[in-house]
């Protein structure tokens, strides 16, 4: 599973090889080749701490200048290979079967706002861990390397972003269960959550200096638009418009209606699906997977119109919540199928693969990211840029422009770095 996600990763992000994105190279990569290893995996940005891609940005800084940017992606896919593998393992209590549980799995490299701004860069993984985390933390650790794994990543999530708190409501359920059934499951990965919310938080409180601005122009109407257009529309209707800065003015007009009209039709069919499955379940005495499939639902909800008001309706903030949609659709999906088992000449299975197969056309109908995430200088080129500013001035250092070139974004080297 690790290695047919990072071939997956590579097929769809191969541009992401060629250089640094926004915060990957001016801060975490800057910040590990100018300042002592220790203070730079500790200093915060945005007002919290940033564990995996600090430790990333360290390591690539051991290389040399030239592979830096291969470097980083290449450990990026790796982190990325990890996650993937974790939830197509640990899914297993939620679905059945091993095809829903692969398009669960790569759904954090195939979900079309993935692709946006989030893919292969180590600045927005902390949204892929916590698709990963949710995964872990409603499923089976049968084995003692799988408990230590998951709780590994939940641990590694909390340090990596105070947002593992959303998953509190999936705590509480986790718990429950394990009670139910004498911990079966065992509940290491509950410590783990409590062990990366508490030190995420002890460092935002105490540790840090720096603090984090609510957002501007903080609208409900706005934030529920984007969610029918950018978590629902964008991710699960085909050739849906690609979304960008201008799909929300804040008037109204016939396209944001319609827009928003397609959007709701399709909320209300989920909400159909769901609550078929729901009864469905109920019955087959399947209450656990049940009560999942509503909760991730509603927590991925919760997050965006909580992310919404308070900081941010960017594309990075519905990677989340759509993959809580489709992981519930998916168990929906299974539920209703294996009621009909018996029943009709198409088999439960059958079904199952049917909608993978529809999840994955509709997927593929935003295939190439954002040109945001993929045009724009290379590395090599703005390294002979560098290298010769350096040798024909008297400048320190120089500077290599970064993507997206939406904004500047710039990592500044110094020049004995260069000639080294």
């Amino acid at each position: 599973m690790a290695v047919f996600g990072t071939v997956l990763l590579w097929a769809r992000a191969p541009f992401a090889a060629k250089n640094f994105y926004a915060e990957d190279g001016s801060r975490f990569y800057h910040d590990a080749i100018t300042i002592d290893f220790v203070d730079s995996l500790r200093k915060p940005m945005a007002g919290y701490y940033h564990l995996v891609p600090r430790v990333i940005g360290s390591v690539t800084a051991l290389g040399p200048v030239s592979t830096a940017a291969l470097v980083n992606y290449l450990l990026v896919v790796m982190v990325v290979a990890w996650i993937s593998s974790t939830i197509y393992v640990s899914s297993v209590t939620t679905l059945k079967c091993p095809s829903t549980r692969l398009v669960l799995a790569m759904g954090i490299t195939l979900l079309p706002i993935v692709g946006f701004e989030s893919i292969a860069n180590s600045t927005n993984l902390h949204f892929l861990l916590l698709c990963g985390s949710s995964v872990v933390l409603l499923g089976q650790q049968s084995t003692r390397w799988q408990r230590i794994n998951g709780t590994v990543l939940v641990v590694a999530t909390g340090f990596s972003s105070p947002l593992l708190v959303s998953l509190l409501p999936l705590v509480v359920v986790r718990s429950w269960y394990n009670n139910r059934e004498f911990d079966r499951l065992g509940s290491p990965v509950i410590v783990g959550w409590m062990l990366g919310v508490a030190g995420q938080l002890f460092f935002v409180f105490f540790a840090s200096e720096a603090s984090r601005e609510l957002g501007d122009n903080r609208s409900l109407q706005k934030t529920v638009f984007l969610f029918l257009d950018r978590v629902v529309g964008y991710n699960y209707i085909p050739f849906w418009p690609r979304i960008s800065g201008e799909s929300y003015s804040g008037s109204v007009s016939t396209l944001l209606v319609g827009r928003a009209f397609v959007g709701l039709l399709v909320v209300a069919l989920i909400a159909f699906l769901l609550y078929w499955a729901a009864r469905t379940g109920f019955r087959s005495t399947e209450p656990y997977r049940v009560v999942a499939m509503v909760l991730v639902t509603l927590v991925g909800g919760a997050f965006w119109l909580s992310a919404g008001m308070l900081f941010s309706t960017e594309p990075r903030y519905a990677v989340f919540p759509a993959f809580c949609i489709g992981w519930s659709l998916l168990i929906a999906t299974e539920l209703v199928s294996r009621a009909g088992e018996g029943h009709g000449l198409v088999t439960p299975r059958q079904r199952s693969v049917g909608v993978v197969v529809l999840i994955l056309a509709i997927y593929s109908t935003h295939w190439t990211p954002s040109e945001l995430r993929r045009s724009g200088p290379t590395w090599s080129d703005g390294l002979r840029v560098a290298e010769e500013i350096c040798a024909t001035t008297d400048n320190s250092t120089a500077a290599i422009r970064l993507l997206p070139l939406s904004a500047i974004w710039e990592v500044e080297l110094p020049c004995d770095r260069l000639e080294s």
